[in-house]
């Protein structure tokens, strides 16, 4: 864990490369993206299981929208990082983060 940081929720500009990986939970194949958060550099991972969370406000964050998976994925930083002041029930610095999408060899074993 780093030393604090503040939370503030801002989008990264730029698309980042994480490394990829795919296991199954419960049968099903969930892939998990691994790197570092630009914004706080805290270790962080997010995976993504079958079924693609639906935004609040409508919308897919551009995830999984055409079937070649060449679309970048969207999520938030999730890193264990002191970050305050974060809301309750909230992981991460609050940056929203792009992250390339996973290669095509791993989609297709999902």
């Amino acid at each position: 864990m780093t030393s604090p940081a503040p939370y503030r929720r801002h989008r990264h500009p730029v698309t980042l490369t994480f490394v990829w990986s795919l296991s199954h939970q419960d049968g099903q194949p969930e892939l998990t993206a691994s790197g570092t958060c630009p914004v706080c550099q805290c270790a962080m991972s997010r995976s993504f299981g079958p079924v693609q969370p639906v935004l609040a406000k409508g919308g897919f964050l551009g995830r999984r929208e055409q079937p070649t998976g060449t679309l970048p994925w969207n999520t938030s930083c999730q890193c264990d990082g002191y970050h305050q002041p974060r809301p309750e029930n909230r992981r991460g610095c609050g940056a929203m983060l792009t992250v390339t999408a996973p290669p095509a060899h791993l989609l297709q074993g999902s």
